[in-house]
């Protein structure tokens, strides 16, 4: 006979039924109110875990020997287990022993860890793919594996990325090391946001070649912060002779050593539950790049972050998005950028500058289910405003040394052009995710842009490195 998921406690039954019998008691009497029963774990269970360690289920639960539980604590360790997706189902009971104290039985069903797949990229400026292999359980230990290559219009490299999320078994500290080698093709517009169809002004070939490693800790399950480190190298080709403007963004020859550092703090109550998102995000950060830090650049990035998502109807969900991002002295290489994904309806990276403000709702709502293949609809909203605050009088930004860094298009600071560019894009499309597998399959958006009338559309198959 299967056990319940919970089990009240005959004193807190008898409590309520003494409760209904007796007399009202008045507030003058100065009755004492019986405290509530929470047994203490006397050990811990595993069961049903084929390849994550028992050690690995236990420090996500985080709740062990000594501790004391009740129904609402025990929800909380299985919406913590059920959050690090590595498992398809979750059930989190107890067992009364004879002392009194109760045995905590976690119960897991994996999911397949591993994946090799296509990458499939599939947008306006940006058309390509690759294959990815993703381990999300190594040594089942959370530890998480990526290895890419794409190759597309847009951008085309080798990645490979690694993520500790519970460093040295503890789930407040978290670690990464990534590593690309990539190739640009970065195709400037006319600003005009209501174009048709966007004239490329430039089109340059930027190479890099990156290491990036970050240390995070949590506190309280809620406040997170981080350090990350990245030291990169750039290389510049010169602009392609048949588009209108041949002067360079970027100066070539011998690469250049781009170096930052990055502090991140916020508040993040976020856990996805079988493709559904609850909580909110809210965090700011500041990167850095100056020669104290071993660059040969000198700028810098302050941003807030806000997320958010709300359930409905068990398996509604609405995805909320809002960012605000502001650089100084910016590089070509490091300018915020909107259109294509982060814009949908829009070029890939068809608008620039060094300020930019972003806002995007999403509705995710269930269509239908074969076995274990979800398919689910998404309805969305992306609004993105972008400018240029303080450009050089003659167009071109230098570093220390006299190198041109940023060759702005005349266009960019044209007194013609409006100060800021905003640009809305809504549309719908289709997610098709699998329970037993980590990773979600496919996703498909048609988007309309405001601006411009036009329709455009958006294919991801697999994961993009980034």
């Amino acid at each position: 006979m299967p056990r319940p998921r919970f089990r009240p406690h005959l004193s807190l039954l008898a409590v309520a039924l003494t409760g209904l019998a007796a007399p009202v008691a008045h507030a003058d009497e100065d009755t004492p109110v019986p405290a509530l029963h929470r047994p203490e774990v006397a050990e811990v269970t595993v069961e049903g875990a084929n390849k994550t360690t028992s050690s690995t289920v236990r420090s996500f639960g985080q709740l062990d020997v000594g501790d004391e539980v009740d129904s609402e604590e025990l929800e909380k360790v299985e919406r913590r287990l059920l959050a690090t997706g590595l498992f398809q189902d979750v059930h989190v009971s107890t067992e009364p022993l004879p002392d009194g104290r109760v045995r905590l039985v976690l119960r897991v069903k994996d999911k397949a860890s591993w994946v090799v797949a296509p990458t499939v990229a599939l947008s306006s400026a940006n058309t390509g793919g690759g294959l990815l292999y993703a381990e999300n359980n190594l040594g089942g230990r959370a530890k998480k594996l990526a290895v890419a290559a794409q190759v597309s219009t847009g951008e085309s490299g080798v990645y490979v990325g690694f993520l500790d999320p519970i460093l040295f078994g503890l789930p407040q500290l978290k670690f990464s090391l990534e590593g690309q080698l990539r190739s640009d093709r970065v195709d400037e517009y006319s600003p005009d946001a209501s174009q048709d169809d966007p004239e490329i002004l430039r089109r340059t070939r930027m190479n890099s070649a990156s290491l990036s490693s970050e240390l995070g800790f949590i506190l309280f399950e809620r406040v997170r912060a981080a350090a990350k480190y990245r030291l990169s190298s750039i290389d510049a080709q010169a602009p392609d002779p048949k588009k209108p403007v041949t002067l360079q963004a970027f100066s070539t020859g011998p690469s250049l050593r781009d170096t930052s550092l990055r502090f991140m703090v916020g508040l993040d109550s976020r856990q996805t539950l079988h493709a559904v998102t609850e909580g909110l995000n809210l965090e700011g950060s500041y990167e850095v790049s100056v020669p104290g830090v071993w660059s040969e650049f000198r700028y810098r990035k302050f941003g807030i972050l806000y997320r958010q998502g709300l359930r409905f109807f068990s398996e509604h969900n609405l995805v909320l998005r809002g960012e605000l991002a502001v650089g100084k002295d910016l590089p070509f290489h490091q300018e915020l950028v909107m259109g294509g994904t982060t814009l949908r309806g829009f070029q890939y990276r068809q608008f620039r500058g060094d300020t930019r403000l972003t806002f995007t709702a999403e509705y995710h709502f269930p269509l239908f289910k074969v076995k274990s293949l979800a398919f689910r609809g998404v309805g969305f909203s992306d609004t993105g405003a972008i400018a240029w605050r303080d450009l050089p009088s003659d167009g071109i930004l230098f570093d220390a040394r006299g190198r041109n860094i940023r060759g702005y298009l005349p266009e960019s600071y044209s007194p013609e052009q409006p100060a800021v560019t905003v640009a809305q894009g809504v549309g719908a499309g289709l997610r098709l995710y699998l329970n037993n597998v980590v990773l979600p399959l496919l996703g498909v958006d048609v988007a309309y842009g405001v601006n411009s009338g036009q329709l455009r559309f958006y294919l991801v198959a697999g994961v993009t490195p980034s």
